[in-house]
């Protein structure tokens, strides 16, 4: 039992501790003033349950009214405070230097004392016309009937400020802007109304966590602060670039002078109104640098930051029309999304599939930093050993304001098996035609050379020739079509042969689809892929093509029974994509599934 005491004592003491550490307690006023001026003294009470308050002695003034008291609740994205404020209007005896001295109070069973507070009083003629006409100036209350005395007091009192941690970057370096909102009067609640569009600059938005209001002093008075936005920005050109200001609403609570009666006698107290204000941040000016010429790579393509280079396969030795998968890997700090596909020349034996790209950004650190994955299929279509070369790749270093260039290691590969013959004998158009032109008949000319215009036509043997001549023509056209068809081109296995080239290039078309993230075209370009490969490669019509007929087919050649599955698979996605949303990386899985299944049944029904 005791330990259970103890225990709770002790979670009792921390949770006092942790509500001490963010309670406050101040005091408030201006550092002179003048005889015959009211003069405002404030003690705030923050973030904590009080009693016993106790002010100091006004005997150097006369006390007009007081103690008076408002509350401020603040509610931003979350984030709660409260505050109470007490206070009184002063106004000063005589001319010197007076001291009012410290307010108590107890928090969590302990005093908590204020600072002391000078005031320089000076003679009353000093006094300025804009005080006498205002009736006490800023320590008198706001009269929201007066709304230009009202938005100018709220606009030196509440604000938002835009700023940077650098205000001369160059092309594509990383700045932080911040959003901070500065406050010193009542509110209830904020929000931003309109954000900046940041042209000219590519974003990311940072994320925050467990943002809590401070107290700053900026231009020498003391105001709470939040932090409500914080953005990585990347110039993408040079100038002087300007960041529109951000927009915001706050209900503030605007304190409105009161008479009341109080047992015959006329007190002055206040009471709060809500009232809407509308206001905008700075503009944000930015001298962008261009990025010095000198020493600048050929392979430049725009980096900047800090970054390292990876490039690996996942086999070192495979058979002839196996895929092999190179990646190549970027990751630093910096601007990740600039980053392009590297230039490789890879070995003309490979048959090179566009590159998968996959791109991971952090949103939570204090740099902008991830990768950039580009993944690649290669098919080799003869045994040998291949070297895929390095990769290379260079950024600009701001912190050393230097050109960096990094570049892999070689791959040696090593292929076996046989020669891949996946196209050979193919003919192409152009062939085709050569081909028909090489077996059509010539034309039958109309007259002879040997025609001899001064000797007799019908006592010569040409006569008797020129009445056979149509027969033997006749003759001649039958040999000649006879001849044309039996050397007539056979398209079927000209299809046959064309079947894989025309499903990549369909593919290819389709990977265009697909980094345009465009689901119907991407899968209308699969799905004829396939269904052509089929109809060219088994001989079906279209018009017998079917699902159940392919698959008949497939059993006749011995398809093995996972890439039945695969084609299967591919084409229920398709067709599910024309009712339902897929995902992008649905989509890319697909991808590399139909170009893994067009290599692997090439081999199958081959």
């Amino acid at each position: 039992m005791k330990s259970l005491k103890s225990i709770l004592f002790i979670v009792f003491s921390l949770f006092a501790a942790l509500v001490s550490a963010q309670a406050k307690f101040y005091a408030q006023g201006a550092s002179n003033s003048y005889v015959g001026a009211d003069y405002k003294v404030v003690f705030v009470i923050e973030n904590a349950d009080a009693s016993n308050f106790k002010a100091p002695n006004f005997d150097d003034f006369q006390v007009l009214s007081g103690p008076n008291q408002s509350k401020s609740y603040q509610n931003f994205n979350g984030n709660v405070s409260r505050s109470l404020s007490i206070y009184y209007y002063l106004r000063p005896k005589e001319e010197g230097v007076f001291t009012i001295g410290k307010a108590s109070v107890k928090i969590n069973g302990e005093t908590w004392y204020t600072d002391e507070i000078i005031v320089e009083v000076g003679p009353a003629k000093q006094q300025s016309a804009q005080q006498n006409n205002s009736g006490g100036g800023q320590n008198q209350a706001l009269d929201p009937r007066n709304s230009e005395e009202w938005k100018k007091q709220a606009k030196e009192n509440i604000f938002i400020r835009l700023y940077t941690d650098n205000t001369t970057p160059y092309v594509g370096e990383q700045v932080f802007v911040y959003a901070k909102l500065y406050q010193r009067i009542n509110s209830y609640g904020s929000q931003v109304t309109e954000m900046p569009d940041f042209e000219g600059f590519w974003k990311q938005d940072i994320e925050l966590k467990d943002i809590k209001p401070q107290y700053e002093e900026y231009q020498g008075k003391q105001y709470q602060t939040m932090l409500i936005g914080k953005y990585a920005l990347f110039p993408l050109k040079e100038g002087r670039q300007v960041i529109d200001p951000i927009k915001m609403n706050t209900l503030l609570l605007v304190s409105v002078p009161k008479v009341v009666s109080y047992w015959g006698m006329q007190i002055q107290t206040m009471e709060h109104e809500q009232f809407e204000y509308n206001y905008a941040s700075n503009e944000l000016l930015l001298d962008v640098q261009p990025l010095p010429q000198e020493n600048k790579p050929l392979d430049f393509i725009g980096a900047v930051g800090e970054f390292e280079l990876e490039t690996l396969v996942d086999s070192l030795e495979l058979q002839v029309g196996n895929p092999l998968h190179f990646t190549s890997t970027i990751r630093g700090t910096g601007n990740i999304m600039a980053i392009q596909e590297p230039v490789i020349d890879f070995p003309r034996q490979l048959e090179v599939y566009d590159p998968e790209t996959k791109e991971q950004i952090s949103k939570q650190s204090n740099r902008v930093n991830g990768s950039k994955t580009y993944n690649y299929i290669l098919v080799p279509t003869k045994p040998g050993n291949y070297t895929i070369p390095g990769v290379s790749f260079s950024y600009f270093d701001v912190n050393k304001e230097d050109y960096i260039s990094l570049r892999s290691d070689p791959i040696e590969i090593k292929v076996n098996g046989d020669v891949l013959e996946i196209v050979e004998n193919e003919l192409d158009e152009e062939g085709e035609e050569e081909m028909r032109k090489e077996f059509d008949l010539f034309d039958i000319y109309k007259t002879s050379m040997f025609t001899d215009v001064e000797s007799h036509f019908y006592d010569s043997w040409r006569y008797p020739l020129s009445l056979a001549s149509p027969f033997v023509a006749y003759f001649l056209f039958l040999f000649g079509a006879r001849l044309k068809e039996e050397f007539k081109p056979d398209t079927i296995t000209m299809k046959y042969n064309r079947a894989s080239k025309e499903a990549v290039k369909r593919l290819k078309q389709a990977k265009i689809y697909l980094d345009q993230q465009n689901q119907q075209a991407f899968y209308n370009e699969v799905f004829d892929a396939f269904n052509g490969y089929v109809s060219d490669k088994l001989n079906i019509n279209q018009a017998e093509l079917s699902k159940e007929f392919v698959l008949e087919k497939f059993s006749e050649k011995n398809v093995s029974a996972a890439l039945v599955e695969q084609f299967e698979q591919v084409l229920r996605n398709a067709e599910e994509a024309l009712y339902s949303p897929q995902s992008f990386g649905k989509m890319q899985e697909d991808y590399l599934t139909a170009i893994d299944w067009i290599v692997k049944i090439e081999h199958e029904i081959s």
